[in-house]
């Protein structure tokens, strides 16, 4: 997922990209609610929210190259 938002886009195109849209989006959602990717929520969120690298993505690269 977080490959999908190396760089800015909307909500949809990136679950697109990042594959099967009904599934992608409960990880799409769970990495915005853990930082990994961020948003705009002062809005509704939407299919044309953009979406981008949050602070904790750092992190989870971190944790992947560690293992």
């Amino acid at each position: 997922m977080l490959e999908a938002f190396t760089e800015p886009r909307p909500l949809m195109a990136g679950a697109a990209a990042a594959g099967e849209v009904l599934t992608a989006l409960p990880v799409l959602y769970h990495a915005l609610w853990s930082g990994r990717l961020t948003a705009d929520l002062e809005r509704p969120l939407g299919e044309h929210t953009l979406v981008s690298p949050g602070p904790a993505a750092g992190e989870a690269e971190q944790e992947q190259h560690a293992s």
